[in-house]
């Protein structure tokens, strides 16, 4: 006589949603960036300096270490995309640089902008990020990025990316406190790829 296996269907549920893959709901395909100047090409940046990653959320009561989660993604795709750089992480760089400056930056700013001795200066820019906690958990994060040429006082190229990811079942509620940099870093792969290569 066969005996027939039952299994409840919350528990197969579960399972289901548990093993899920986590599920980017942004467009992780490349896009062009905003802004890039005319006339200018990667092959011009013959040194890029990278500056620690600025944070303008509104909200800063929770502490994030950015230079941890960012700057090493950055590291990686610079250096793929066939770039000589230097990374900074001296925090006295960036934090007199506020939001508005950024937005609204002028020929003498820009020329300010430290290390003196650099002419293209990169800037990661975390606006905005959270994480909820639902039947799993979600993350998202919205990352700006800039690169200036000191040497013309101009904006040479400039983005945005947001990235939203989830985990659903017990293993997402398990997951909220790693969400938020998660999300983070997906925003900083984003980025990454529509920065010019100066690999042909």
């Amino acid at each position: 006589m066969t005996q027939k296996m039952r299994v409840p269907c919350k528990r197969v549920l579960i399972l289901v949603m548990s093993m899920a893959l986590l599920c980017f709901i942004s467009n992780c395909a490349t896009k062009p960036p905003d802004f890039v100047a005319p006339g200018f090409t990667s092959a011009q940046v013959d040194m890029l300096c990278v500056l620690p990653v600025l944070d303008h959320r509104v909200d800063q009561s929770k502490q994030l270490k950015l230079d941890e989660w960012v700057l090493p993604i950055a590291e990686r795709n610079l250096e793929k995309k066939g770039y000589i750089y230097s990374i900074q992480r001296d925090p006295s760089l960036v934090e007199a640089i506020s939001r508005d400056t950024l937005e609204a930056a002028t020929p003498e700013w820009i020329a300010s902008i430290e290390p003196q001795a650099s002419r293209y200066i990169l800037m990661l820019v975390l606006e905005d990020s959270s994480s909820k906690l639902t039947f799993g958990s979600t993350g998202s994060a919205e990352l700006s990025g800039y690169l200036f040429d000191k040497q013309s006082r101009s904006l040479v190229w400039r983005n945005k990316e947001l990235a939203r990811l989830g985990q659903g079942g017990l293993i997402g509620m398990a997951m909220k406190s790693t969400m938020e940099r998660s999300a983070i870093e997906q925003a900083t792969i984003q980025m990454l790829r529509t920065f010019p290569s100066r690999k042909k």
